[in-house]
């Protein structure tokens, strides 16, 4: 596994090449969306086989019966996003049991497929990954099924406009939403919050949050907190380190850094009271 969040887990799965005939049948138990990242491999249900490379994906829902063929020398890589029911369900109308043998697979998503990957190989260091997840997710199943993909999309801009409003009111009293709960807050699919969002703020949920994540940080930390690691968890990052990141990049400083320039403007600081005293 490369990465897992809230919903969704991302990983690759490496087969070796040139096996004559099919694969024994296996039970598919969840909600998959799979691809060949490399290489090329065929898929049977019921008798119906898709040949599946990079131009090509598929979804598949539980209790599933499926073989596989690899009949290219040199193996396959596959990448392979696994759904919960409740996500999956947003992501389609509200019923989970969404299948597609063959979804095609354009080069712009599978440039967003493969900057997934390396984010999530990285750490995911903005806090983008289920953002990016999402859309790509979202933007194959509207292809195939356009009714079911925008059945909960806000139908005016007034709408429109209450629920970025909702959601950045939801993020203020809990900067730790990831986009699958943010979503679940404001009663909409995460793909339409997601754009929504980025159309009217101008930036993407992930964005926002971390921009408010570094002005409560920043606040707390100009408080006096020494605790960063607990700082970290309590708002919603990783580990110390992913805040660490995500406060360099946004202020050019580190928490540390920034704590010895506002240690300065503090009022029990030893410098603040030399200075009034001045």
């Amino acid at each position: 596994m490369l990465a897992a969040g809230e919903g969704f887990s991302l990983a690759e799965v490496r087969c070796p090449g040139a096996r004559a005939g099919f694969d024994r049948p296996e039970l598919e138990r969840g909600h998959v969306l799979v691809t060949a990242r490399r290489g090329v491999f065929v898929r049977r249900v019921r008798g119906q086989e898709v040949f599946v490379d990079g131009t090509v994906a598929y979804l598949s829902a539980p209790d599933t019966v499926e073989q596989f063929a690899h009949p290219v020398p040199g193996g396959d890589v596959c990448t392979v996003i696994r759904f919960d029911a409740g996500l999956i369900a947003a992501l389609s109308g509200g019923d989970p049991d969404i299948r597609h043998p063959a979804l095609p697979m354009d080069a712009a998503s599978e440039l967003a497929l493969r900057h997934a990957i390396g984010l999530a190989r990285a750490g995911d260091p903005d806090g983008s990954l289920a953002e990016r997840v999402t859309r790509l997710a979202s933007g194959l199943l509207a292809r195939r099924f356009p009714g079911r993909a925008s059945s909960s999309r806000p139908a005016t801009a007034a709408a429109r406009s209450r629920l970025v409003d909702q959601a950045k009111a939801a993020l203020a009293a809990d900067p730790r939403l990831a986009l699958t709960g943010l979503s679940r807050a404001v009663g909409c699919s995460p793909h339409h919050l997601s754009r929504v969002f980025t159309q009217l703020a101008g930036c993407t949920v992930s964005q926002y949050r971390n921009r408010l994540r570094v002005t409560r940080a920043l606040e707390r930390i100009g408080d006096g907190e020494q605790d960063l690691a607990g700082l970290a968890a309590e708002l919603g990052f990783s580990d110390h380190a992913h805040l660490t990141r995500t406060m360099r990049a946004a202020t050019g400083h580190t928490p540390s850094t920034c704590r010895a320039v506002l240690a300065i403007t503090r009022p029990d600081s030893v410098t603040a009271g030399i200075a009034l005293r001045r």
